[in-house]
């Protein structure tokens, strides 16, 4: 059993995946990533032939020099790695890595289909493959703390709203402010991501990951996937396409 050993490093946690080829064993998810961490999560299952790290924060050194104890072929996806897909962004080296491998992911599940990448997390990103792989671009917007804190931080009189475990969405309108700020920022995802999809091309299926994507995926009129490891699964097949290169 060959296993690869995949390392999301998001704004405010870090997941790491064990894969054997596209078999998913396990995960962990941490607020950061310690040797401690690494090595009781390996520990039941030995040394990975393979690992590869995408990091959205400033811990691309120390990731390296903690992985490199427990896998043997250790790589850092960049702008520059070999990818299945093809990038059209004009600026190449500006895109963020973990949007690349959620395209990528998205891509190993449905080849062959125009796709909207959607990662609901700490910021929202929508992203666009072509049916015949081109990853074309996209924006980001505010995830969900940050459009909450905003509205607290740059008015007078709107209060410090803290981010609901589950919202109630028996109405679309606020019934009071909180209520009113929540389900703003809520709507206001789910109103962007309608129209890049009613943009998109016809076919065009959206696949959603991030903390957000489950509750994003109730409020939608279309069919989407929620593929919550979709990042872990990117970089899973950036491992594999460059072994059998």
């Amino acid at each position: 059993m060959s296993l690869n050993l995949t390392i999301d490093q998001g704004n405010s946690a870090a997941k790491v995946a064990l894969w054997d080829g596209d078999r998913l064993i396990d995960q962990i998810v941490e607020p950061t990533i310690t040797c401690a961490h690494i090595r009781r999560f390996l520990s039941p299952y030995g040394r990975p032939a393979n690992a590869m790290f995408c990091s959205v924060s400033a811990k691309e050194s120390r990731l390296t020099d903690i992985i490199a104890k427990y896998a043997d072929n250790v790589s850092r996806l960049t702008n520059s790695t070999p990818l299945p897909i093809a990038i059209d962004y004009r600026t190449p080296c500006t895109l963020g890595t973990d949007r690349i491998a959620a395209a990528v992911g998205a891509w190993a599940s449905f080849a062959g289909r125009p796709l909207l990448v959607v990662d609901a997390g700490t910021a929202v990103t929508y992203d666009a493959v072509t049916a015949d792989g081109h990853f074309i671009g996209g924006n980001i917007a505010p995830g969900m703390r940050m459009r909450l804190d905003a509205l607290h931080r740059y008015t007078a009189r709107l209060p410090q709203v803290e981010v609901p475990r589950n919202i109630d969405y028996d109405t679309f309108l606020g019934f009071d402010t909180p209520s009113a700020m929540i389900l703003g920022a809520v709507y206001g995802i789910v109103g962007a991501l309608s129209y890049y999809r009613a943009n998109l091309p016809e076919g065009t299926h959206t696949v959603l990951t991030g903390g957000w994507a489950g509750e994003i995926s109730k409020l939608i009129d279309f069919e989407a996937t929620v593929d919550p490891e979709l990042v872990s699964r990117g970089l899973n097949r950036i491992i594999t396409y460059n072994e059998h290169k």
